[in-house]
C-alpha cells in the first residue's frame, strides 16, 4: 500500500498541482502595438518573448475590443468584462473605481485568500484607480498593492522581492514603461523601452521559475491594454482610436497545461484575460463577459496511477484500466468545485470499463476526479459542443 501511495504523490505532483495549485502571473505591458511584437515575424524588438513562445502559445488575433486608453482597458483587464468607472475620492487623492469586481477580488472571497497572496505591482502613481466597492465582493478583497518605483526595472525588481517573501498565488505586474515612449514621439525611445520590456518578461519569468513555489506550477499571461496608432490614423505617438493599430494587441501565455508551439488564430479579447486566470485558479467570474480562451490548453493524456492502474479521458467516454478487482467512483465537478454529475460510486470494476461522461454539459472547463481504493486523481477537461 504504501508503494501505491508514493506512485500517487509523483502523480500528484505532476498533474494535479497544475490544476488546482497552479499561480497565475499576468504581465501588463502598457502601449505595446502589435506591428512590434508578434507581427514582426524578425523578432527584431521581443525576441525574449519570441522565445518564450516556442514553449508556449500566442493568439495572432487578440483586440482591445471597446476603449483603446488605459483608464478602460485596465479595468477591462481585472474585471473580465468592459466596466464603468465611478469617480471618488479616496485616501486623499481624487482618482476612479472600478463597478464590476475584479479578478482579485473574486480569488480572495471565493478561495479564502489572505490579502498578501494577491499582488497587483506598478510604479508610483499619485492616485491609483481602485477596484470595485460591489456588495457581494469590495474592499475586503482588495489585493495587496505595490505602488513604488519610477520605471519598469523598479517594478520588476519590487515584484520579485515581494513574491520571494510572500509567495502571492495570483500576481499582475504592470510596465508602464512602453506607453510612456511612445508618448514622446521619439522612435527609439519606444522600441528601446520596448526591449526593455521585453528583457524584463524573460527576467521575470526566468527567476520565478527558480522557486520552488513557482517552478512548473505557474502560468503567465502577457498582454498589453492598448495598442498605437498605425500609420494611416497618426503614427506610434499616439492611441485611442479604432483603427487596427490600436485594437490589436499581444496574447503570451505559457505555463503547464498551455500549448507548447502554438499560434491559436482564433478571434479573442481583452476581458477573456481575467476569465482565463480565473479558469486556471478555479475561480468563477460571475460578473464577466469574456471567455476562457480553451484553444490554448492541452489536451488531456493518459495517466498512470500505478502499474496496475490507468486512464483515459476522450470526448466521450472514460477509460479506466485495471489488472486487479477494485472499486472506483467518478464524479465531474464545474470551476467553482460543484460536483455537476456522478459517474460511478464505489463501483466494483475489474479489468477495463468505459464509462459516457459528456452527455448534457455545456461548454466549459470541468474536472474529472478517480477515486480507486482511496487513490484519487483528478484531470482538466474542456468540452466544446
Amino acid at each position: 500500500m504504501n508503494k501505491i501511495r508514493h506512485a500517487f504523490f509523483i502523480i500528484s505532483l505532476f498533474l494535479v498541482n497544475p490544476v488546482f495549485s497552479q499561480n497565475v502571473v499576468i504581465v501588463i505591458i502598457d502601449g505595446a502595438r502589435y506591428s512590434e511584437t508578434f507581427a514582426d515575424q524578425n523578432n527584431s524588438y521581443t525576441p525574449k518573448m519570441w522565445d518564450l513562445a516556442k514553449g508556449g502559445t500566442y493568439i495572432n488575433d487578440f483586440y482591445n475590443d471597446s476603449t483603446t486608453y488605459t483608464a478602460a482597458a485596465i479595468p477591462a483587464l481585472w474585471c473580465g468584462t468592459w466596466t464603468d468607472r465611478v469617480d471618488t475620492f479616496y485616501n486623499g487623492a481624487n482618482t476612479q473605481y472600478a463597478v464590476k469586481p475584479s479578478i482579485f477580488e473574486y480569488f480572495r472571497k471565493q478561495k479564502n485568500i489572505a490579502e498578501e497572496k494577491c499582488l497587483y505591482s506598478l510604479k508610483y502613481v499619485s492616485s491609483l484607480w481602485l477596484q470595485s466597492f460591489h456588495k457581494d465582493y469590495g474592499v475586503n478583497y482588495w489585493p495587496h498593492t505595490i505602488s513604488q518605483g519610477w520605471n519598469d526595472d523598479d517594478v520588476l525588481q519590487n515584484t520579485l522581492n515581494y513574491m520571494q517573501l510572500e509567495h502571492p498565488q495570483l500576481t499582475v505586474m504592470y510596465l508602464a514603461g512602453v506607453d510612456g515612449a511612445g508618448h514622446t514621439g521619439n522612435w527609439n525611445n519606444y522600441v528601446n523601452t520596448l526591449e526593455n520590456a521585453d528583457k524584463i518578461v524573460a527576467d521575470f519569468w526566468e527567476t520565478i521559475q527558480q522557486d520552488d513555489f513557482y517552478k512548473e506550477k505557474t502560468t503567465m499571461i502577457v498582454t498589453n491594454d492598448h495598442g498605437r496608432h498605425d500609420d494611416a490614423h497618426g503614427g506610434f505617438q499616439g492611441h485611442g482610436c479604432g483603427c487596427s493599430g490600436c485594437r490589436r494587441i499581444m496574447f503570451l501565455a505559457v505555463g503547464p497545461n498551455i500549448k507548447k508551439n502554438y499560434v491559436s488564430t482564433q478571434t479573442r479579447r481583452i476581458p477573456d484575460v481575467a476569465v482565463t486566470a480565473a479558469s486556471i485558479l478555479g475561480v468563477n467570474m460571475e460578473y464577466s463577459s469574456g471567455e476562457v480562451t480553451t484553444e490554448i490548453f492541452e489536451s488531456t493524456e493518459i495517466s498512470k496511477l500505478n502499474n496496475s492502474i490507468s486512464w483515459l479521458v476522450t470526448p466521450s467516454e472514460i477509460r479506466v484500466n485495471i489488472q486487479n478487482k477494485s472499486k472506483i467512483s467518478l464524479s465531474v465537478y464545474n470551476i467553482t468545485g460543484k460536483k455537476v454529475k456522478e459517474i460511478a460510486n464505489n463501483l466494483e470494476v475489474s479489468h477495463h470499463q468505459n464509462f459516457n461522461w459528456n452527455n448534457n454539459l455545456n461548454e466549459g472547463i470541468y474536472f474529472i476526479r478517480l477515486m480507486i481504493d482511496g487513490i484519487k486523481e483528478t484531470k482538466k477537461v474542456v468540452v466544446l459542443n
